[in-house]
């Protein structure tokens, strides 16, 4: 299958087969009548390659389990690596702090009046699993009859996989206030195949497709205010801030790449530590304008809304040499709401099928916990290279299962 390409900057072709019957053994190649549809979003391609397999509206219920997965992935934390700041004991200019900070969690530290911090940061991200399930080869339908025949198992082979750069800017208006924003470039890619098969193992229908689509993601802005120091003196001894979060709907949702709604998170910080040794924790509410909705087959005319999230980090920075900082963080959140699919009862089987299941949209949220190891290097004068790896722990959503992360931050 070709690709083409859109004038939107998006591209996807879906091939819908009808098959004759054939032995699910046999090498001999499908037949049937194609049709071909070109020129849909995302959203639409995975809607139409799952629905001739599995219940009606599964396409929206995985449209949506993407667009979370790829509009609330972490962005780097807002913390510049270097702070300079003068000693009054010594009269010299020194850092605050002889770690280079967390990579996705954040610490009471601000970066200081008049200095600005610019960063770029990688993610790569295959979703090859949806909750516990691998999504490659993930049943859609599972029903049996009385006579074989009768009997149908919808499969998708279907990979989904994100690369998000982040461009990252921070500056210090005072030595407890910084202001800063994040824009994520966001592209994501769908292919993959599904197939219907009756109860003897025959295919009855098969579609192919996917396509690509590059754009903006959801642009967030920061402000974050350290109203309390647990002491005096340098290196910093740490101390409480609170942080705000705007996400503006940037992102286009009919391609997966944002969630359509403006989403503001207020987040409590706490940081700490003189040596070489400092944890950090964080904890935030997010609240969305609206909810993101979808029609679920679960119960009739049924709809599932997610709408906010709750997010905590807490972790430490270690310094392991005088310019490499090791990090870790546990990372967790909830999406309220929305965003789970999950393999339900049909509500009305029809007659001679003895039972009938399919993945359908649940009115559930999505529960996330994830390990965030890395480090940051310096590389030369106040340049870091920050390497990390997010690794999920549980996540009942679509989810990959380790992301790499990489970036590099400038200090003036």
């Amino acid at each position: 299958m070709r690709i083409g390409r859109a004038p939107a900057g998006w591209a996807a072709l879906l091939t819908l087969v009808s098959c004759l019957p054939a032995s699910a053994q046999s090498p001999a190649p499908i037949q049937g009548v194609t049709t071909t549809v070109s020129d849909l979003t995302l959203a639409d391609t995975v809607t139409q390659l799952v629905r001739p397999v599995g219940a009606t509206h599964v396409g929206e219920a995985l449209g949506l389990a993407t667009e979370l997965q790829v509009a609330t992935m972490p962005f780097v934390a807002s913390s510049s690596g270097f702070v300079i700041k003068l000693d009054p004991s010594t009269g010299l200019q020194v850092r605050t702090a002889t770690t280079f900070g967390p990579s996705f969690a954040e610490r009471a530290l601000t970066s200081g009046e008049g200095h600005v911090s610019l960063g770029v940061s990688f993610l790569s991200a295959t979703y090859d699993r949806l909750g516990s399930d691998k999504f490659d080869g993930l049943q859609l339908r599972s029903l049996t009859a009385v006579s074989p025949n009768d009997g149908r198992s919808g499969i998708a082979n279907v990979t989904v996989t994100s690369k998000t750069v982040l461009i990252t800017a921070r500056m210090g208006v005072t030595d407890k206030l910084d202001i800063g924003g994040t824009v994520p470039v966001v592209t994501v890619k769908v292919n993959g195949t599904t197939s219907l098969l009756n109860g003897n193992g025959q295919m009855i229908l098969f579609a192919k497709g996917g396509g690509q689509a590059s754009g903006l993601g959801d642009i967030a802005g920061v402000v974050k205010y350290r109203f309390y120091a647990f002491g005096t003196g340098q290196p910093d001894p740490g101390g409480l801030a609170v942080m705000a979060t705007m996400r503006l709907p940037t992102g286009d949702r009919e391609n997966l790449r944002g969630l359509g709604v403006t989403r503001t998170m207020l987040s409590f910080i706490a940081s700490g530590g003189q040596g070489r040794f400092r944890p950090h924790a964080n904890a935030g509410y997010e609240w969305w304008s609206k909810g993101v909705s979808v029609t679920s087959d679960y119960a009739p005319n049924s709809t599932v809304t997610a709408r906010h999230q709750l997010q905590f980090a807490a972790g430490f920075e270690l310094e392991a040499a005088p310019k490499v900082t090791l990090l870790a963080d546990l990372l967790g959140g909830q999406i309220f709401g929305g965003g789970k699919v999950g393999f339900r009862p049909d509500a009305v089987p029809s007659a001679g099928i003895t039972s009938s299941n399919s993945a359908v949209a649940l009115p559930e949220g999505i529960r996330t916990l994830s390990l965030a190891p890395g480090l940051k290097v310096n590389l030369k004068g106040k340049m870091l290279l920050a390497v990390n790896a997010l690794v999920a722990l549980h996540d009942s959503g679509l989810h990959s299962r380790v992301t790499p992360v990489a970036g590099i931050e400038m200090v003036f």
